[in-house]
């Protein structure tokens, strides 16, 4: 019997150390379209692998705020992240220029470069700092939100404080319409609108709906001024473990999850939209040209910021696809 249970043990043994498990981490909400998206890829790559590789999801900044998430996936503590261009910035300065004021017409313009150009510039940077590029997904166009009044040019936000994340590229937005920057990190960004703290923020309209930013900030300007969106990388470490077959499951699944939430974002807009008027917010849509006028400052700082030769080769990537 002692010898039954000793070649049952060694049967089960290589079976316990084919299954890896690999954590994914972002900084959406439980019904966040990104969420729905994460579980999509985990139920995907779990049935294509064949259950050899499972995808653990912590959303709503379960492991930490997005920056501390982001050290940790290159250092491989963590194995896989959704991460803002913002927060890549800091290690990659070409992904602050994605976030280049009014840079992207729509959204089919943002999908065409990030999808193609965007990524070959910038995945050799990436590997450079222990990380992969597996796909982008979405976080959408940022407006602008306030309690005080309609900001229908960039003289109606001149003094008032405007919330923005850790990023230089939506301070020197903000900074440019003349408003006063307040940097507030995500987690505590409800609060401090309930509080008064500062008058407004910006932020995509998935992001003010489920937020319920409304029962703070009475308007809204639609300015799509700079686009954002989450990519999804994964640590060298964790890539390395990962046979071949494994590595195309995930990059596939990846880019599948990528472009169903781009969906989701994108089709309840205007849903949303429509139920934040129903519940009293004032949006307004702008005409954009005074906005663009007064962004020089803007560019300026991000010449300074991520490099002129960055920010000229960024440049050269938009009129290549036609922007």
């Amino acid at each position: 019997m002692r010898q039954f249970f000793v070649l049952l043990l060694m049967c089960l043994t290589p079976l316990a150390h084919a299954q890896l498990e690999l954590k994914l981490s972002h900084f959406g909400s439980d019904e966040h379209p990104a969420n729905i998206a994460a579980k999509q890829l985990a139920a995907r790559v779990a049935q294509r692998s064949g259950g050899k590789v499972l995808v653990r999801i912590y959303p709503n900044n379960q492991l930490g705020n997005p920056p501390e998430v982001l050290e940790q996936v290159m250092l491989g503590a963590v194995d896989m992240s959704l991460s803002g261009h913002d927060q890549l910035g800091k290690y990659v300065p070409k992904f602050d220029a994605i976030s280049t004021p009014f840079a992207f017409k729509d959204y089919a313009a943002a999908d065409k470069l990030i999808d193609g150009d965007f990524r070959k510039w910038v995945e050799k940077d990436l590997e450079a700092k222990g990380m992969v590029y597996l796909s982008a997904w979405e976080w959408g166009f940022r407006q602008l939100t306030n309690s005080r009044r309609p900001i229908l040019k960039p003289e109606d936000a001149r003094g008032l404080k405007i919330r923005t994340p850790p990023a230089f590229a939506y301070q020197a937005f903000v900074e440019a319409i003349g408003a006063t920057v307040q940097t507030i990190q995500f987690p505590e960004l409800v609060m401090a609108m309930k509080t008064g703290v500062v008058d407004g923020q910006e932020n995509p309209v998935s992001v003010i709906y489920n937020l319920r930013l409304n029962e703070s900030q009475k308007y809204m300007s639609l300015l799509n001024y700079t686009y954002s969106s989450m990519t999804h990388v994964i640590s060298r470490q964790a890539w390395d473990k990962l046979s071949a077959e494994q590595k195309t499951i995930l990059r596939e699944e990846s880019a599948a999850a990528g472009k169903l939430m781009r969906k989701l974002v994108r089709e309840e807009e205007t849903r949303q939209i429509a139920d934040l008027r129903s519940l009293g917010m004032r949006i307004d849509q702008p005409d954009t040209a005074p906005f663009r006028a007064v962004m020089k400052p803007a560019y300026d700082k991000m010449r300074i910021k991520i490099g002129t030769r960055n920010f000229e080769e960024f440049m050269d990537l938009l009129k290549r696809n036609g922007d």
